[in-house]
């Protein structure tokens, strides 16, 4: 009925599209098991150790062995992932935590004996007696706005 309009209200609805702020929906991008409410994104901890590959295993073993238990202690504590880049032989740790809040109200020296136990664990399943086998060369943190799983997950 109005052909000149339709090309006007086609621009006018994509600009609204581009314009208006994006927010992601809980529900669709992150099971609630992860996502507690859509106020309080999840907070990431993101690492990067230096890992070599005759470190891979022993260092495996050591979160498993030390790291893991702690960690599923920790109230705030929602899960981890960690990968191994072979060619840069680094490990990439990522620990999502409840809230930064609760995250950063673990104190230094309730960290530092479990760093302590992992370097020992390595260090005996090694053999040698390195102070940092796994250095830790970067530390960051982000916010979880997406997480997408594949369906059959």
């Amino acid at each position: 009925m109005f052909p000149r309009f339709a090309p006007l209200l086609a621009c006018c609805l994509a600009g609204l599209l581009i314009l208006s702020p994006w927010r992601v929906d809980a529900a669709s991008s992150a099971s609630t098991a992860d996502r507690p409410t859509a106020q309080a994104p999840i907070t990431v901890e993101m690492l990067r150790l230096a890992v070599p590959v005759a470190l891979r295993d022993a260092w495996l073993s050591a979160e498993a062995e030390v790291w893991k238990p702690w960690l599923e202690q920790q109230p705030a504590y929602l899960g981890r992932d960690l990968y191994w880049d072979s060619q840069q032989e680094e490990g990439h740790v990522f620990i999502r935590w409840r809230s930064r809040q609760e995250w950063q109200a673990i104190s230094e020296a309730e960290v530092a004996p479990v760093q302590a136990r992992f370097v020992a664990a390595i260090n005996q399943a090694t053999g040698g007696n390195d102070e940092d086998p796994i250095p830790l060369t970067f530390a960051s943190q982000g916010l979880l706005l997406a997480r997408d799983l594949p369906r059959d997950a």
